[in-house]
């Protein structure tokens, strides 16, 4: 019996979808599982709850708070690192193309923050805004100015693992971007230029529809990874001062593991399973093209 090229297909990807079912699905199921207990970790006692931690979860205040710092974190992350790593692509592109000596090394230099592991990142920066002897309350001090509690003021501590996020994950905007960049054919930018446009008309009428995939796709990707950023938030701040630097992943890590309640934080990491999907289907949606959304 001879095999069409689907089952061909389909016989190549089945070990990958095996491992996927066995690696993702079964701790999604058991999660699922878990979420429907009152379980407490220490006393070990399980109690049927169905949809009870869900709906705890959603009527508790702290989840409004957490969810509005989750909000600032990952939508300010997020957009600096999109805004400097677009305009970092500009300039190493621009230079790379008047062939300027050291462009391509800079291109690497820019990369370094990626190749560190983000917790040994989370303990770098601690140290940098240590109160007494780290680097910016130090460089403020040749200054002549007072240090700043960067992570012990409930006001800045939010807004300083941001920076500390966007000091390391801009560089994987920027290589995305540059790699897009570097796709669009010239010979359509030179067309352009013909035809009388001017830069910013080339970057906003003819790169930026042609980049949108790839723009689509890496603010997806940086968005899933700062909702699941845990790292810098563990080892900077342990979620404080107070509540402050709460996101949604750490409130499911405390919940689960310091509270003991492993139900209501099966819960939660589901919910935030759930925004993660919520954010593909939006990414899916914008990727749809003219054409099939007319055949639809």
């Amino acid at each position: 019996m001879r095999l069409g090229p689907r089952s061909v297909a389909f016989a190549f990807v089945a070990p990958s979808i095996i491992c996927l079912a066995c690696v993702i699905g079964y701790p999604l199921v058991q999660a699922i599982a878990t979420s429907l207990y009152r379980w407490n970790l220490i006393s070990g006692n399980q109690r049927w709850a169905g949809i009870n931690n869900f709906i705890d979860i959603l009527q508790n205040p702290d989840t409004v708070q957490v969810a509005v710092t989750t909000s600032i974190y990952t939508g300010l992350a997020v957009a600096i690192e999109f805004v400097a790593g677009y305009a970092l692509a500009l300039v190493i592109r621009a230079g790379m193309s008047r062939r300027l000596r050291g462009f391509p090394m800079f291109r690497v230099i820019l990369c370094v923050p990626l190749f560190i592991a983000p917790l040994i990142w989370a303990f770098y920066f601690r140290s940098i805004y240590g109160p007494n002897f780290g680097a910016f309350n130090e460089l403020l001090a040749w200054f002549g100015l007072p240090g700043v509690p960067w992570v012990n003021d409930p006001n800045l501590a939010i807004y300083s693992l941001v920076v500390a996020d966007a000091w390391q994950w801009t560089p994987f905007m920027f290589a995305i971007i540059l790699a897009g960049m570097q796709t669009v054919p010239e010979e359509v930018l030179e067309a352009a230029r013909v035809d009388g446009a001017s830069t910013f008309q080339i970057l906003y009428l003819v790169e930026l529809p042609i980049l949108k995939p790839i723009l689509l796709i890496a603010l997806l990707l940086r968005m899933i990874d700062a909702l699941k950023n845990i790292d810098l938030i563990i080892v900077i701040t342990q979620g404080g001062p107070g509540t402050s630097t709460e996101i949604l992943n750490y409130y499911a890590y405390r919940t689960s593991f310091l509270d003991f309640q492993v139900g209501r934080g099966a819960a939660l990491s589901l919910i935030v399973f759930a925004v993660i999907m919520a954010l593909v289907l939006l990414l899916l949606t914008a990727l749809r093209s003219p054409d099939k959304e007319v055949q639809g």
